[in-house]
């Protein structure tokens, strides 16, 4: 099976991972799919879950969303935030999600947009850490 390279590219670390066979990612129209010898394009990314597919084994990351380069032979996905499944830590997102929760139900002065996303990625955060 063909491959292709990926770089991974947040504001504090660049992961590179070659012989990729397989690219799962959370467009903002939804989810899509790269292969070797995909046709260049240049895709939002939204908040979700990133599969990557090498060597008959699969690894899964969380992010907040962003961009993907796709030119050639290579991928280059431009996140806000990236943390692989096995990283994230359970504790402190369940912490978050109940912070998030607290704030949407408080009657206080809250920025709901604000409180929303961070409930949003609580969840997918918890999400991802159980596979």
């Amino acid at each position: 099976m063909s491959t292709f390279n990926l770089e991974i590219v947040t504001p504090t670390q660049i992961l590179k991972t070659d012989n990729v066979s397989y690219l799962r990612c959370p467009g903002v129209d939804g989810l899509f799919g790269v292969l070797s010898g995909h046709r260049d394009a240049l895709i939002a990314l939204s908040l979700g879950e990133i599969k990557i597919s090498q060597d008959k084994s699969d690894t899964i990351y969380a992010t907040s969303g962003g961009f993907a380069e796709i030119s050639g032979n290579k991928v280059e996905l431009l996140v806000e935030t990236i943390e692989a499944s096995e990283n994230i830590d359970k504790q402190r997102a369940e912490a978050s999600l109940k912070r998030a929760k607290d704030r949407l139900k408080s009657n206080k002065d809250v920025d709901s947009k604000r409180a929303e996303m961070s409930l949003a990625r609580a969840m997918n955060r918890l999400s991802i850490s159980r596979k």
